[in-house]
């Protein structure tokens, strides 16, 4: 996405973007640290479908927090749409498209069973995610 523009004007009730003005960007954000913590959690606790669940909410509202600042149409609304567009969006960098395509890919179970914390590589994933957001919301 671009640098950050000023907010979009307040969105009506019957604006695509209603949805979206619901929380500010500050808000968003630690919405998606909440979901990237529990993301965490789940995944060590190898509980596969809910850390995944968790680490693809907090890439989306991290990318809920840009949109506030930099709204592009081609996000949609849902977080899968989000991380579609964000894994072939030219500007995003290599790392972001890599990471949104991980989340979108992984299967909700794990492949092996292993002994030990799970895997948290899809928090990871997410975690990238916010990292390129963050490098693009206003800095207080």
């Amino acid at each position: 996405m671009s640098e950050p523009s000023d907010p979009p004007p307040p969105a009506r009730a019957d604006d695509d973007r209603a949805w979206l003005s619901r929380l500010g960007f500050a808000d968003w954000m630690r919405a998606a640290l909440n979901e990237l913590d529990a993301s965490y959690l789940a995944l060590r606790a190898r509980k596969q479908r809910e850390g995944l669940a968790h680490a693809r909410r907090a890439a989306g509202m991290g990318l809920n927090a840009l949109l506030c600042v930099d709204y592009d149409a081609r996000y949609g609304r849902s977080f899968t749409e989000h991380l579609h567009a964000l894994a072939d969006d030219a500007r995003a960098t290599p790392e972001a498209h890599v990471a949104a395509r991980r989340l979108l890919a992984a299967p909700a179970r794990f492949e092996l069973v292993t002994i030990g914390p799970g895997p948290v590589d899809l928090a990871e994933a997410a975690k990238t995610v916010l990292v390129w957001v963050a490098d693009r919301l206003p800095q207080d």
